[in-house]
């Protein structure tokens, strides 16, 4: 396992950490919790506790996982780039909210489009059967920190949803 400079002191390495909505955080946290920030330091250097890598452009692969020593850590994991997408994560802990309701009740309604679309309609007409305006929240699934987020109101969601769906084919 890495050698701590002082006892209790955590080592991390952060020359991945290119993300300007991230790295600012990580700094703050990484000095509240006292660990020692060091940029750069080469992948195989064995003294490093935690590598932050968040670069989406390269995603973690077998390479990185396969060059962590005895007691180092990733804040990311292997295809962690396809499981954190919406429509993956959506049908993941809708899963499991079927499995465990209990457990899941703190999850609002979700569906994905086009896969989901007769469970959305079920739903809505369940869910306002005297036909007033209820409105629904579409989040694109490539959109990122509020990109592509649109409101709908029950009888426009396919429509604006196809809209969506056309202008991320085009672009």
């Amino acid at each position: 396992p890495p050698v701590p400079a002082a006892p209790g002191e955590v080592k991390m390495d952060t020359s991945k950490a290119h993300s300007v909505f991230y790295l600012p955080c990580l700094k703050r946290v990484a000095k509240v919790l006292k660990f020692l920030e060091l940029v750069p330091k080469p992948a195989s250097s064995h003294d490093v506790h935690l590598y932050w890598h968040d670069r989406l452009d390269v995603p973690v692969s077998k390479f990185h996982i396969c060059r962590l020593g005895a007691g180092q850590r990733m804040n990311r994991f292997l295809t962690m780039q396809y499981q954190a997408r919406k429509n993956t994560l959506t049908k993941k802990l809708n899963r499991l909210k079927h499995l465990f309701p209990e457990d899941y009740n703190f999850m609002p309604p979700s569906w994905r489009f086009p896969a989901d679309v007769a469970a959305f309609k079920k739903h809505a007409r369940k869910a306002n059967p005297q036909g007033g305006v209820q409105y629904y929240i579409l989040k694109p699934d490539n959109g990122s920190k509020g990109q592509g987020i649109h409101l709908a109101e029950y009888s426009r969601v396919l429509h604006t949803w196809g809209e969506m769906s056309h202008s991320y084919e085009e672009g």
